[in-house]
């Protein structure tokens, strides 16, 4: 765990080992806009997807667009997408039968979720609202939780006026894709194990984005 001040945490978890995951292609999920940041949801969906495209550990990133136009085709597909959906980020429960179904047809074999939640403190909280901010990496066929970061912010009242609270928005989200980034990589003691291999069964450096 990170502390970041007395308003603000992030913890990072994942499985020790994050090679096997390296330069996969990953699909990007995104929830309805919170409350009261409906106007620029969209864009700063957009910038997220902008930085996951440039990580050099992720492989190819299907976006939120491209992910739409191949749901909209398939109203099926697109009512089985809200349900997997819903029921991960309600329940932290990944359901295998639509998972697979999703990576079939979005050709990606990990999702990358990003959550966002608005919700009113504990009677310990001095503020009545925080936002908890999660990245998560999750393996479709498995269901398993490959990475995640995960921000909570206790919110100041001067923070909630409606510019300070968009702003406050993209900079918290930035702050998670930044983590995300610099924690999923190869250890170099990792890499010094795999380039101990015979070359022939050996991962390039490029293959694992270093």
């Amino acid at each position: 765990m990170l502390l970041l001040g007395g308003c603000k945490t992030i913890d990072v978890k994942g499985k020790p080992d994050l090679l096997p995951y390296m330069q996969k292609p990953v699909a990007f999920l995104t929830i309805k806009s919170p409350d009261n940041l409906q106007k620029v949801w969209p864009e700063l969906m957009g910038q997220v997807e902008l930085h996951l495209k440039d990580m050099p550990t992720l492989g190819r990133v299907t976006g939120f667009k491209e992910r739409n136009l191949k749901l909209d085709s398939n109203p099926k597909l697109r009512s089985g997408f809200r349900t997997y959906l819903s029921t991960l980020t309600l329940t932290g429960i990944s359901e295998k039968n639509l998972a697979l179904k999703l990576e079939e047809e979005l050709n990606s074999p990990l999702f990358l979720l990003l959550d966002f939640v608005s919700f009113p403190c504990t009677k310990e909280c001095p503020s009545n609202v925080q936002w908890v901010i999660r990245l998560k990496l999750i393996e479709a066929h498995s269901g398993d939780l490959i990475f995640q970061v995960r921000l909570q912010h206790k919110l100041d009242e001067d923070e909630k006026t409606a510019e300070a609270y968009n702003e406050l928005a993209a900079k918290l989200t930035t702050k998670v894709v930044d983590e995300f980034a610099s924690g999923f990589i190869v250890p170099w003691h990792r890499w010094r194990f795999e380039h101990l291999k015979p070359e022939s069964v050996r991962k390039l450096r490029s293959e694992i984005g270093i």
